[in-house]
């Protein structure tokens, strides 16, 4: 029963994941929630609206300590007001509620709050876990067929963390086994992953203890040449549970919560400013998907244009955070590269990496488009 739950829930999950063509998300549907009903009555669905406004606080915010905020409990009273709209599914014999806030107005309760707020482009995580799940350990493949899989669709619908895992094919098998995993050899399983598209990946385990499960995770960033580095843990997370489904939401809680402190932007308080550059714009419409991009971004309070000067175009950008958050979220995209930094001073052109820049700069993007 549990795994049909989880499988109609993932059908019609709040969570639409659009893979773009390099490393990076986009989620969409952000404002919709949905949850299991037992019937139509009034008072299940009151408390059903509720639920599903706490899944969108959770999936806006990316962090659980959200919920227990002031400003979101005494909304959560009155979470019909900021509803748009809602409806029944029926799937073999289960029922859910599916409800539909308003993003913008989600958006402004984070704020009030003093809440981060996670936007639509996010890092895809590649996992790598060793799964104990059939009696024997075998690494979780894309393609398998069990509970746990489902039950990571599930985390990943709830978090709003796109998931992405190895296909287990000849080419995997020859380079990555189990104790690799289990033994936190990063550098061979970075180097056996460089055939993925990601920003980061988990080396995990989930293994019976007698009455328990214990586990054990890692997340390390993509990078370039991975096997010319020596790989650090950035979260590092290992416990005791009582189910698997406990420990698979221990794992994708630490990825999510590293990820908040990362590319969701809580709102400083201060009129903090930049200019940023786009090049390579060679028309009105790559102009326009430029500023829905800037628009969405959630370290952008505004932004508009400065200067049009042949194919490149400068905006004025007022931000929530500071110029290093923005730049975090913009390096994600993979519509756009950065080139360099201008000196706003004197001019000057500097490399990115070669020496430490400025205070006051205007960071060049290539436009690359859709």
């Amino acid at each position: 029963m549990l795994k049909l739950i989880l499988r109609i829930f993932v059908i019609f999950s709040s969570f639409t994941l659009v893979l773009t063509l390099a490393n990076a998300a986009e989620v969409k549907q952000l404002d919709e929630g949905v949850v299991p009903i037992e019937s139509r009555s009034a008072a299940l669905r009151s408390q059903g609206i509720k639920q599903a406004f706490e899944h969108v606080i959770l999936k806006n915010s990316g962090t659980q300590s959200a919920l227990d905020n002031d400003v979101i409990k005494k909304q959560l009273n009155s979470a019909n007001a900021l509803m748009t709209q809602y409806g029944y599914v029926e799937r073999d014999g289960e029922l859910f509620l599916k409800v539909n806030f308003d993003q913008k107005r989600i958006i402004a309760l984070l704020r009030q709050a003093g809440l981060p707020v996670w936007g639509k482009q996010r890092p895809l995580t590649l996992v790598w876990l060793v799964n104990s799940e059939n009696g024997q350990r075998d690494i979780l493949s894309d393609g398998a067929n069990v509970v746990s899989r489902d039950t990571f669709n599930l985390a990943s619908s709830a978090r709003g963390v796109p998931l992405l895992f190895p296909l287990m094919d000849l080419d995997d098998a020859m380079k990555v086994g189990v104790n690799d995993i289990r033994g936190r050899f990063a550098d061979s399983v970075a180097d056996a992953s460089l055939r993925y598209q990601f920003n980061y990946f988990v080396l995990a385990a989930i293994e019976p203890q007698g009455a328990v499960f214990s586990y054990q995770m890692d997340l390390y960033p993509r990078e370039k040449d991975a096997r010319a580095l020596q790989m650090n843990s950035l979260v590092s997370n290992s416990g005791e549970v009582a189910t698997v489904e406990e420990a698979i939401a221990a794992i994708m809680a630490a990825t999510s919560e590293y990820y908040v402190s990362q590319y969701a932007i809580a709102d400083s308080g201060e009129r903090n400013t930049t200019s940023i550059t786009f090049t390579n714009v060679a028309s009105m419409q790559e102009l326009v998907s430029i500023e829905r991009y800037l628009d969405q971004l959630s370290a952008i309070k505004s932004a508009s244009i400065a200067t049009i000067v042949g194919q490149d175009v400068a905006f004025n950008i007022s931000l929530f955070g500071n110029d290093a958050d923005l730049h975090r979220l913009m390096a994600l995209d993979p519509r756009i590269d950065v080139i360099e930094s201008i000196n706003q001073q004197n001019g000057d052109y500097s490399s990115l990496g070669e020496i430490e820049q400025p205070q006051k700069e205007t960071q060049i993007y290539y436009w690359k488009g859709q």
